[in-house]
């Protein structure tokens, strides 16, 4: 877990870094245009496609400066939904932006990180991670469309490696253990249909 917060921190470094030296001021490197359409703020969102999985999410992103923000995104899911499907699972994911746009809207890339927590029941089977989460990182597009001045959908898609070390078991009440397993992937890792709220300045 220390290795994860870690990467998270180095990742996230050089844009806080830029953000530091970025001025607020009147200076006259910065041009007129691009300092009154962008204004600092945060903004807090959830992903509906989690919601149709049962599983709680919300996340919080926070504007620096012209171009760059950073986001950390929470999901939790305690519960079982039947006795042959669930997807129980704790999840963390920090991510840094590079919008296309001055004022945060319209298309962006990110890079993200990702550990994950899970006890996931699957028809004849059920997978739990071990003595450590799945843990991966990748690339992110999206694109934030505004519905009003706070309100707007963002909509994203993600590719990057996941690595997992996980137990598999019968899924039955007190199945027995068949075995434990070790994989990576490559491929889509996630996908998000958020409602945005957009705190004014």
């Amino acid at each position: 877990m220390r290795t994860l917060y870690i990467s998270a921190f180095m990742l996230l470094l050089p844009f806080l870094l830029h953000a530091e030296s970025f001025p607020y001021d009147n200076s006259p490197t910065i041009p007129v245009e691009e300092k009154s359409a962008f204004s600092p703020q945060i903004a807090v969102k959830t992903n509906g496609l989690l919601w149709l999985t049962t599983v709680m999410n919300g996340e919080c992103e926070v504007f620096f400066r012209p171009h760059i923000s950073a986001s950390l995104s929470l999901a939790w899911c305690p519960w079982f939904i039947s006795k042959k499907f669930a997807l129980r699972n704790l999840s963390i994911m920090p991510e840094a932006r590079w919008w296309l746009r001055t004022d945060a809207r319209g298309h962006f890339f990110g890079l993200h990180l990702s550990a994950a927590w899970y006890n996931v029941k699957f028809g004849d089977f059920r997978y739990q991670d071990t003595n450590r989460p799945l843990l991966g990182g990748g690339i992110t597009y999206g694109y934030y469309l505004p519905l009003n001045t706070y309100w707007g959908i963002e909509l994203s898609i993600g590719a990057g490696y996941l690595s997992m070390r996980y137990d598999k078991y019968h899924n039955v009440d007190n199945g027995a253990k068949i075995d434990t397993r070790k994989t990576s992937w490559f491929g889509i890792d996630r996908a998000a249909i958020s409602i945005s709220y957009h705190f004014p300045r």
